[in-house]
């Protein structure tokens, strides 16, 4: 990656000093010095065996800011798993040393982190460097600002989709569905040939929670997240209820692999890329692995085939970074994280990592994957997605709905567990 750093010097100076830095004490990094003399700050991520592409984007990005910063700083990261970063996020923030920079999910997962003074406010940032502001897409800050005040920059997107092999499609005679009566069709077809229909490892809930409100939106449409989420519908509405039944009806048809329940994320998608599994659910994030796989050039994708038109994926802003409020280099962690927006690591995200970006960085189709050419596309037909209750929620109801779909798919009834998930609901909103 060449030198491409950009002069945020002054306008994140005038910016930090119009910022109240919440907390006291320990905290983001400053405190200590390299050999060199430069003060050390710390970034956390996600990074997990999907994401090495994504890390190795990261690295450079982090390589080219330690290498020329005007700062007289060195940033150090660390990378976790999806849950064991949860874990180590939480507990950084719970005991005040939340990192100089982190990643983030979005809306209800980044808000008690807020609401507890431990991000910083990004706005005055922003709004200080209007060539930076100005390269994101549309909404691309509504998921993360709170009290119309920004506290973290979103790089990229991700929808979730069923990957499909073409190949097998072709072989035993199958079309696309257009309706969810022709998917249902399939995973029968599929299942009597002998062949693992649909590989939805579901060891961790949210898998099976991105699935329910799939198939939620499918049958009901965007309009039922929206009312969800503006606390009219209920979470044992009607409407939930025949989604869970339709989900528990193919588990009941066989729709998924031997030991689903206990399957990781790495070993569902060793199935499908295997050529064991038809289909394989699962986000745009894993397009970079899928790529490199022995199938890629038989990976198709579609969604789950909605009611409306177009009204049925599950996405959300993505690849969003964050500053520790009590960070003791806030200048110098803005212009880290305005580095992962620039040309270079958009390019870098999308063409290595093939991960969909956020901003409006012209890309070069011939430099694209095959894969993400398709998922861009599909993304780009949608009349709206819906973001993960799980990140709308929080760990209240949207973790819980997680765990009722987890418990749907392992083959309980969907009415009672739903019932629960709505006592749940109404218990949190009192206390």
């Amino acid at each position: 990656m060449t030198n491409r750093i950009k002069v945020l010097k002054a306008a994140a100076l005038a910016a930090a000093a119009a910022v109240a830095l919440a907390g006291c004490g320990g905290g983001g990094g400053g405190g200590t010095s390299n050999a060199e003399g430069k003060k050390v700050m710390n970034a956390i991520f996600i990074g997990g065996t999907a994401d090495k592409a994504l890390i190795d984007v990261v690295r450079e990005v982090t390589d080219e800011f330690n290498e020329s910063n005007e700062f007289n700083v060195e940033m150090r990261i660390e990378t976790y798993e999806n849950e064991q970063y949860k874990t180590k996020l939480a507990s950084l923030m719970a005991s005040n040393s939340q990192p100089d920079v982190f990643f983030t999910w979005s809306s209800g997962y980044l808000k008690p982190f807020v609401a507890g003074n431990k991000v910083l406010d990004l706005t005055p940032f922003l709004d200080a460097d209007a060539e930076w502001k100005g390269r994101f897409n549309d909404g691309v800050f509504g998921p993360v600002t709170f009290d119309d005040k920004i506290y973290a920059v979103p790089h990229g997107a991700a929808v979730a989709v069923m990957y499909y092999n073409a190949k097998v499609f072709a072989d035993q005679g199958l079309e696309v569905p257009t309706t969810y009566a022709e998917f249902v069709d399939v995973v029968t077809k599929l299942k009597a040939a002998g062949i693992t229909p649909l590989s939805a490892p579901v060891k961790d809930a949210w898998i099976a929670g991105q699935l329910l409100q799939q198939i939620g939106n499918a049958e009901a449409g965007i309009a039922l997240f929206d009312e969800t989420v503006a606390l009219t519908a209920k979470w044992n509405d009607p409407r939930y209820v025949t989604a869970g039944e339709k989900l528990k009806e193919l588990q009941t048809l066989g729709a998924f692999p031997d030991g689903y329940l206990g399957m990781s994320n790495d070993e569902g998608r060793d199935l499908f890329t295997s050529g064991k599994a038809a289909m394989y659910y699962m986000g745009s994030w894993d397009m970079s692995v899928l790529s490199d796989s022995a199938v890629a050039g038989d990976i198709d994708v579609f969604n789950i085939p909605p009611v409306n038109p177009g009204e049925n994926a599950v996405g959300d802003v993505d690849l969003a970074y964050a500053v520790g409020a009590n960070t003791k280099n806030a200048d110098a962690a803005a212009a880290y994280i305005k580095l992962f927006s620039d040309t270079t690591a958009q390019e870098g995200f999308a063409y290595d990592a093939s991960y969909l970006i956020s901003t409006n960085t012209e890309l070069d189709e011939a430099k694209l994957s095959p894969l993400f050419i398709k998922i861009n596309a599909l993304q780009h037909d949608l009349s709206g997605v819906t973001p993960w209750f799980d990140r709308v929620f929080g760990a209240g109801e949207g973790v819980e709905f997680n765990n009722a779909a987890q418990a749907i798919i392992a083959g309980q009834d969907p009415a009672p567990r739903l019932d629960e998930l709505q006592t749940f609901a109404e218990a949190n909103a009192e206390r």
